[in-house]
């Protein structure tokens, strides 16, 4: 796996992994100084990777909004140039990301479907829309997926206020490719799809301590910045977690030492 700094603008790239086995698409709303002084918001888009056994990486940021034709072919183009030989499956708010390569299967990101699917009636809405999240992407099909929005939905106080939409089918089935896949690749689209919360998470703390941009240029360069220093966070604490020592306490005198724990 080659490594990868994202490219925005005309300075060469690092390459990328030649083969990803899905993409997972955010958005990132940025204020932006105009010539005139006036500010107004632009879109810049972003994307990460999640690989066969797992790993992920941020594959880019763009200027725009992800939205028809023309704006995926410039990302496919960019991906292309950059070592990207296939990406199985798009998880993106746009039909049109099909375009990017013949074949291609199109899943629409989990937080965008439950964001629209939830009346903001109660302040732990934000806590619910997590869980909503995760119980859909853990189960094995429509109908554990649909019980598990029900156990939440009855534990949730809404006997008194609306907070999910009591349309299952119409949220669900937009999620049918995502439970026609083997169990083991599910697992990477909810890996990809969680790490693409956490890097949004970091993103835009970091966009709103930032305040305006000079230009959208500047904002799409610190929005790459931005992601590859939080793909580096993330997974140098994935990794601490895993190659940690446990210590434990040996010999009998009260000043004994520790060793790492087998």
């Amino acid at each position: 796996m080659t490594k990868n700094l994202t490219s925005v603008d005309s300075h060469a790239p690092m390459a990328l992994c030649w083969h990803y086995f899905s993409g997972h698409f955010g958005e990132q709303q940025s204020q932006v100084v105009s010539a005139n002084g006036t500010m107004h918001e632009l879109t810049v888009s972003w994307a990460v990777g999640t690989l066969a056994d797992g790993d992920w990486e941020v594959l880019g940021a763009w200027p725009g909004v992800a939205v028809g034709r023309a704006v995926w072919q410039g990302v496919w183009k960019d991906l292309d140039s950059r070592g990207v030989d296939k990406i199985s499956l798009v998880c993106a708010s746009d039909p049109d990301a099909r375009t990017m390569c013949p074949g291609i299967k199109v899943l629409p990101p989990f937080p965008r479907v439950f964001d629209q699917m939830f009346v903001p009636a109660i302040s732990s809405v934000s806590v619910l829309r997590a869980e909503v999240r995760r119980a859909v992407r853990k189960a094995s099909g429509f109908r554990a997926a649909r019980l598990a929005l029900e156990r939440l939905l009855a534990v949730s106080g809404a006997g008194t206020s609306t907070v999910l939409s009591p349309n299952w089918p119409e949220a669900l089935e937009q999620f049918r490719p995502f439970y026609a896949l083997r169990p083991h690749r599910r697992a990477l689209v909810r890996a990809g799809d969680e790490y693409l919360e956490q890097l949004g998470h970091g993103l835009r703390r970091a966009v709103a301590r930032h305040g305006p941009f000079a230009d959208l240029a500047s904002a799409v360069s610190f929005v790459a910045q931005t992601l590859s220093r939080e793909e580096q966070r993330l997974k140098f604490s994935k990794l601490s977690k895993v190659v940690r020592p446990r210590l434990r306490l040996v010999g009998s005198s009260s000043a004994g030492f520790v060793e790492p724990g087998l």
